[in-house]
């Protein structure tokens, strides 16, 4: 139950501000929903600031995502965004993650850590976490390419049905694969040889 609630808290500040957008959009319509957004990304930056808490890459490409999409819709005569702006949502989301694998510290590593885990700095350890968020980066362009799919095939409406309902499942199964069973998947990427091989190894591995 606290595990679960770490992850309920890690992903409603993580993805806020596109939380906030839906939120808002479904509730009071898209122009307020775009002034609510900016008043919460203002807000909570104004809150990370002030405790220290990091500025991670998942929140400012969500930051980015929300008033990036929400503005193009505001601005249009016609919301044509509509049927391709979550098959374009998903394809930068990839990006993002292609991009966040590398670097010192992969991004889903950085947001691991941002939890309050620890892992030993070791090259198997470093190779799994950039497997794992390139596994990240699949998802979404996976996922963009069946809502682009649904959205030529499909009437606009029930395209976005099944959209909504597929992304909140798929994702969460995601979440939750990554916060109960990364320790298992680190193994398993050990026996198929997708990691270098390190001698004694000590056990703290991905949790």
């Amino acid at each position: 139950m606290r595990r679960l609630s770490a992850v309920l808290t890690f992903v409603l500040w993580e993805f806020g501000p596109l939380i906030a957008l839906l939120a808002f959009s479904a509730a009071f319509g898209l122009k307020v929903a775009i002034a609510g957004t900016i008043v919460f990304i203002i807000a909570d930056s104004a809150r990370r600031f002030w405790l220290r808490i990091p500025f991670t890459r998942i929140y400012l490409l969500s930051s980015g995502l929300a008033v990036v999409f929400g503005a193009i819709d505001l601005l249009s005569e016609m919301p044509f965004m509509l049927k391709y702006e979550s098959v374009i949502t998903n394809l930068a989301t990839g990006g993002a993650f292609v991009v966040g694998a590398r670097g010192p510290k992969p991004m889903i590593q950085e947001i691991a850590e941002q939890r309050g885990q620890s892992f030993p700095d070791r090259p198997d350890v470093l190779r799994f976490f950039r497997l794992f968020t390139l596994f990240w980066a699949a998802y979404f362009f996976l996922k963009a390419g069946l809502y682009f799919w649904l959205g030529e095939t499909l009437p606009l409406p029930r395209a976005m049905f099944l959209r909504s309902i597929i992304g909140s499942i798929s994702l969460g199964v995601m979440v939750a694969v990554s916060t109960t069973q990364g320790r298992r998947l680190f193994f398993l990427c050990r026996r198929l040889g997708l990691l270098p091989v390190v001698a004694d190894p000590k056990p703290a591995e991905p949790s």
